[in-house]
């Protein structure tokens, strides 16, 4: 296994447990819907499940509401879903169903969704991928079905890692691959600090946009080129540790059961770990928004999170700088590994997975 970094993971990232005093993730952090392979592993590992749950709240448009899912439950909207024949656009689809002003407040809900949730450009986003997360996967859209690892995704990785190495695997770090060609015995692969390596075979599991960063034979050149027919999202995550959990009596409510908190702000989407208790708040900045801080400092961002918080629960800026006790920002587009978050399907995808997932060859 050859890792671009010093560890294995990824996009599941553990950070410092004493930091924020319980097993905090900078990358993957909910377990989504029935998962079996995951729980099969989670149970494996001796690991434990926490089902999510708390109350969803929003504030868009001056007014604080509770809600009981991400996107609004709207009649109209699952109609006109299922009468759609041909993939457009969300927000294509949202302007020829739902344009008036009445429809203002589902479609800033919708919007803000799939860009939070998806990660996703609306103007580019599958509206066929969005009806089946939103009509046959209902649960993809609430957090009933959702759960955490209580001792971090970290620690599956690293039950993973061993049984791996238990079993021969030899794990190769810093290795950053430039270079796979054939042979003819198979297949070379040649790294950046000048290590080259033969197999019979070799699986390429990097995130999309660093596929293109790869010299591939020619042959794979047409294979190379549709990822650009997949969309990949942008992600900047904030965690903050503050000396108390101030947000739970904030704009004169009981917000003591609150998992999440939507909004209208750059930090679209915040959570704490709800039913677990601590002191820290997540943000979540996704989607194009995100790309738009690729040079931006990390304390840079954090002051933005902390403006955010501020204006979303009316709170001074100076009370709620007092209150921090420690942070980290993980801008995952500026992460040369990844370029990004995840994937989402564009109305130009098409076949563009299953033609990926075809081998060359029966070698790559």
């Amino acid at each position: 296994v050859l890792e671009a970094r010093d560890r294995v993971g990824g996009r599941i990232m553990p950070l410092d447990e004493a930091t924020f005093g319980y097993p905090a993730e900078g990358g993957a952090e909910w377990v989504h819907g029935a998962a079996p392979v995951t729980k099969a592993l989670v149970k494996e590992a001796g690991l434990t499940l926490i089902p999510e749950a708390g109350q969803i709240w929003s504030i868009r448009g001056g007014e604080l509401v509770q809600q009981n899912s991400f996107v609004q439950d709207d009649p109209l909207l699952q109609e006109k879903l299922k009468e759609l024949t041909e993939d457009i656009p969300i927000n294509d689809f949202l302007e020829k169903n739902f344009s008036g002003a009445e429809h203002a407040s589902l479609r800033n809900s919708i919007l803000r969704a799939v860009e939070g949730y998806d990660a996703a450009d609306t103007d580019k986003v599958s509206t066929f991928m969005l009806r089946d997360e939103w009509l046959t996967k209902k649960e993809v859209m609430e957090i009933m079905d959702d759960h955490r690892i209580k001792e971090g995704y970290g620690a599956l990785i690293a039950f993973l890692e061993k049984e791996c190495t238990n079993n021969g695997v030899r794990f190769e770090f810093n290795s950053i691959v430039t270079k796979i060609g054939m042979t003819g015995k198979g297949v070379e692969v040649s790294c950046d600090n000048g290590k080259t390596l033969t197999a019979s075979q070799v699986i390429v599991t990097v995130p999309l946009p660093v596929i293109k960063d790869l010299e591939l034979p020619i042959a794979l050149k047409e294979k190379q080129e549709l990822t650009s027919r997949i969309g990949f999202g942008n992600v900047i995550k904030v965690l903050i540790r503050f000396k108390n959990r101030w947000w739970e009596h904030a704009l004169d409510t009981d917000l003591s059961k609150m998992a999440f908190m939507l909004s209208n702000e750059r930090f679209l989407t915040w959570w704490n770990q709800y039913p677990e208790i601590t002191n820290v708040f997540t943000g979540w900045m996704a989607g194009p928004e995100a790309k738009n801080y690729l040079t931006n400092t990390d304390e840079e961002i954090f002051d933005i999170a902390l403006t955010d918080l501020s204006r979303i629960f009316k709170i001074e800026k100076t009370l709620l700088e007092s209150e921090v006790v420690n942070h980290q920002v993980v801008n995952w587009s500026k992460d040369p590994f990844t370029k990004g978050a995840y994937s989402y399907t564009t109305v130009d995808t098409r076949d563009a997975y299953k033609k990926l997932n075809e081998p060359f060859e029966d070698k790559i």
